[in-house]
């Protein structure tokens, strides 16, 4: 960890090259590398640029603020000390990934990282988190054996261990080269929660601790879109750089799409506040993804696309976190997570309140919020893609606007259903029997002024909440400023914005009259918000959102189709092999005894003639066989006399 530390300080306080001092240190194009001289044929390598330092810079700070509210919520839980010891083994495989030089480094971090925030998933050892537990350590370790034979693949076509933050590879074979694309795709797919490799993540985020929660869905799920963007790198960013791999833009495209849409739909439905912000987990996540393909589908005019993706992995982080914390502040004095059984909490809790309010805004998008500039980015690049005139893409932009809404629509239902609805008012088709214990611990919430010591848990709570809204609004109030200052440095480390030369391509947001401050993009904002309010009424009134989809459309039921698919034709497979087996058993018995009855001659003594000479003592058959061989050795000198 002290390595790692050091790394990155160097990195970003480690001064302009140049002595221009005109950047910011770490931003300004170079990169810091170190080995650690172990003996043998590995030594880990350790790579800070300024696409490194954005994540891990990133970590940093919400880890910073995860920490200050932690000690006020583990009260409620058990095994405090437990769960920091695992925390902190977390945040060291979390900056290795982060700052990792080549795969392989990487990888062993990934490992450490999935063995670490295990133990976050099972905290509380019950049945449901032993089983989500179990979950998420399966679908880890995939993803872990998944990268693994990426690197194995790539590494075999190009030579060498796969490097981070190079120039894009020049694999000997195209194909390989790309099957260890397909495997990096799949494996840090799952841990960024593509579609349909997600169904881990809402059993996960929701079991944990919400503290946990926090850092799960804020940063964990990064290190896929970390490990994403630099298999972007490999191939340069380029729709068709000559290494078998064009596909990638449309099929990251497509993912992000799915994810998008899969996780607001789900999300809509969700009684259980935890569950639906795992499931906007997914569904944000969808936009990093979609901002990646885009970037990849546009070439060397996709920079727009990658920093709008690089943009909202920081974005995504702030105000996710945020509002996992505030639902932890409402468990914690209501032990009730389950929307239609609160309302009216902004009178107890105001502070928290508002800084949800901010939160909500900035994952709806709100001008003048952070999440407002990453989605206006994504917007602009979605709509480039939507003028080569693909009908695909024109679509892609569609579905982006109408993901805009469902999340407008899931959070105004998130935020009403908690502060503002009447309590005990009941909506058609909610949850209207009342248990006692939950309505005593509401009342209790919303009467009880609360003790000293809870009270000063409760303040360094909301202050991590406000440490984290704050950077939601400086962000989101200047956000020239600091794409310009730190995005778009990041986007240059990944390699994207360079030409097929590897140039950089001269970038600025600013470039061709852009501002984030365009009339359009903020009617245009607003309207989607207005849009998704009108819709999360509507469907409170006729209880659409407590629709229950049949088993076969849920992940669950989706997974369990897969499952005893797979052990049909596991079973299947086991009855063929069985079948070639006996058949193959047989058949070598048969020939076993036809070969033992001739070779058994061999080994009786009986007399023979050949021509006049009579043989006895020895088998006929071997005689007969010596004569063979002599002739054909005399056949050979006759016919090669230079053999002698």
């Amino acid at each position: 960890m002290l390595v790692l530390g050091c790394l990155l300080l160097k990195s970003v306080f480690g001064g302009d090259p140049a002595g221009s001092g005109s950047e910011i240190a770490g931003f300004d194009g170079g990169s810091v590398e170190f080995a650690i001289p172990f003996p043998g044929p590995y030594r880990p390598t350790f790579h800070a640029d300024a696409i490194s330092a954005v994540f891990t810079v990133l970590a940093a700070f919400v880890w910073f603020a995860v920490s200050i509210y932690t000690p006020g919520y583990m009260k409620h839980e058990e095994r405090p000390e437990s769960f920091d010891v695992w925390t902190m083994l977390t945040l060291t495989a979390v900056m290795g990934i982060f700052l990792a030089g080549d795969m392989l480094t990487m990888l062993l971090f990934f490992e450490l990282m999935t063995i670490a925030s295990y133990f976050w998933v099972i905290h509380r050892w019950d049945r449901k988190s032993v089983r989500s537990g179990y979950l998420y350590l399966f679908f880890s370790l995939a993803a872990g054996f998944l990268v693994t034979l990426g690197i194995v693949m790539t590494g075999e076509a190009t030579g060498s261990l796969p490097a981070i933050g190079k120039s894009p590879v020049v694999p000997a074979d195209p194909r390989l080269f790309s099957l260890g694309i397909v495997l990096f795709i799949l494996g840090f797919g799952i841990k960024a929660g593509v579609v349909p490799l997600h169904i881990w993540l809402p059993h996960a985020h929701s079991a944990a601790p919400t503290p946990a929660s926090a850092l799960l869905s804020g940063l964990l799920i990064k290190v896929g879109a970390y490990g994403l963007i630099r298999v972007g790198g490999f191939v340069g960013w380029r729709r068709d750089a000559g290494i078998g791999a064009a596909w990638l833009g449309p099929v990251l495209t497509a993912a992000g799409i799915c994810a998008m849409l899969a996780g607001v739909v789900s999300a809509l439905l969700q009684s259980n506040a935890k569950r639906l912000l795992a499931y906007h987990s997914i569904s944000q996540m969808g936009y990093i993804i979609f901002g990646l393909g885009i970037g990849l589908c546009l070439g060397t005019d996709g920079y727009t696309a990658v920093a709008g993706a690089v943009y909202h992995v920081i974005n995504h982080a702030l105000f996710k976190a945020a509002l996992f914390l505030g639902v932890g502040i409402i468990y914690t004095r209501t032990q009730e997570t389950n929307l239609y059984r609160l309302g009216g909490l902004w009178r107890r809790f105001p502070a928290t309140a508002v800084l949800m309010l901010v939160a909500v805004l900035g994952i709806t998008g709100a001008p003048g919020l952070n999440g407002y500039a990453s989605k206006t980015l994504l917007h602009h690049a979605a709509g480039m893609a939507a003028e080569t005139g693909s009908p695909w893409l024109v679509w892609a932009e569609r579905l982006f606007v109408l993901t805009g809404v469902g999340t407008a629509a899931s959070f105004a239902k998130l935020y009403y259903l908690i502060f503002i609805r009447k309590p005990g008012s009941d909506a058609k088709g909610s949850l209207s029997a009342e248990n006692p214990a939950v309505t005593g611990n509401l009342s209790a919430a919303r009467k009880s002024p609360g003790t000293p010591g809870a009270d000063r848990a409760l303040l360094w709570m909301q202050a991590a909440i406000g440490l984290l809204a704050a950077a939601m609004v400086i962000i989101g109030t200047s956000p020239e400023y600091f794409a310009e200052k730190v995005v778009i440095p990041a986007v240059y480390a990944s390699g994207a914005g360079r030409s097929a030369a590897g140039l950089a391509v001269p970038v600025s947001l600013n470039h061709g009259g852009f501002s984030f401050w365009a009339a359009g993009d903020m009617i245009s904002m607003v309207i989607t918000l207005l849009a998704g309010v009108l819709v999360c009424f509507a469907g409170l009134k006729s209880g659409i959102f407590h629709w229950k989809p049949p088993v076969w459309l849920t992940e669950e039921g989706l997974g369990k189709i897969a499952a005893k698919g797979i052990l049909l034709l596991m079973d299947e497979g086991a009855r063929e092999y069985h079948v070639l087996a006996d058949n193959a058993h047989e058949s070598g018995s048969a020939l076993r005894d036809k070969l033992y009855s001739i070779v058994k001659k061999f080994d009786r003594n009986r007399s023979g003639t050949v021509g006049r000479v009579t043989i006895s003592g020895i088998s006929a058959d071997a005689a007969l066989l010596f004569v063979i061989l002599a002739f054909l050795i005399i056949w050979y000198i006759a016919v090669h006399p230079d053999f002698l």
